[in-house]
């Protein structure tokens, strides 16, 4: 089946910016996270895992490193770190329930601990370029033959970018399987992966495996191999 319109894939390219605010604690934290643009939140959240794809057990986001690493609040780091966010498609509910869980700490603590000097938590933000790259596919096959090809800040930027930054709600490979193909199921199966519980490579494979097992694959070759045969076997 040809798709109504082709997927076309994008990429895009950060460009890093110091805010220019820190905190050297917890309540500096909080009054710097309620003023800071939806990209400083997009970026500490997710840019370990662009660019180092971090490994099980470490910190999974800059907030909860910081946390843990230099006021060694090991507790609340860990509840950073374990935010669930595949839910969330809009940063402003992500800033809020940061902010819900320091806040929920701060009422509790007997004493309010300071970043060693240097050691500040010091804000950025990122700008994103988005560029078209050279591969599209007009149907799912195809799709996923162009999936293992294009790098993994393409597929990065349709898993995530387009939920959380471009507020779409959803990943753009569900949107398009939705919309194109009418395939609700498919669509909603790779909508339930939980791309923080997984590496980027391990994401891709993902994806290309729920498609290809709503495909017939492999058994669909299996079946049309063991026909052939029986026809052989009736002459």
């Amino acid at each position: 089946m040809k798709a109504k319109v082709p997927f076309v894939f994008y990429t895009s390219s950060q460009l890093v910016q110091i805010t220019g605010k820190k905190a050297a604690h917890l309540k500096e934290f909080v009054e710097v996270m309620k003023e800071v643009e939806d990209s400083t939140i997009f970026y500490h959240i997710h840019h370990a895992y662009r660019e180092h794809q971090f490994a099980p057990g470490a910190y999974s986001n800059d907030f909860a490193h910081w946390v843990g690493e230099e006021l060694g609040e090991s507790a609340l780091a860990e509840k950073l770190a374990n935010l669930s966010i595949k839910d969330v498609t809009s940063l402003s509910v992500l800033r809020s329930r940061i902010i819900e869980i320091v806040e929920e700490f701060l009422n509790n603590a007997t004493e309010i601990r300071r970043a060693a000097p240097q050691h500040e938590f010091y804000f950025c933000k990122n700008i994103g370029f988005i560029s078209k790259t050279k591969y599209q596919a007009w149907d799912l096959g195809e799709f996923c033959e162009m999936l293992k090809k294009v790098g993994l800040r393409s597929l990065f930027f349709h898993f995530f970018e387009a939920r959380l930054r471009l507020n779409r709600r959803t990943n753009d490979f569900s949107d398009w399987i939705k919309a194109d193909f009418n395939d609700a199921v498919l669509a909603n199966k790779i909508e339930a992966l939980d791309p923080y519980v997984y590496t980027l490579d391990e994401l891709r494979d993902k994806i290309i495996s729920l498609i290809k097992a709503s495909q017939g694959f492999p058994w669909k070759k299996a079946v049309k191999w063991l026909s052939s045969k029986l026809k052989i076997t009736q002459k």
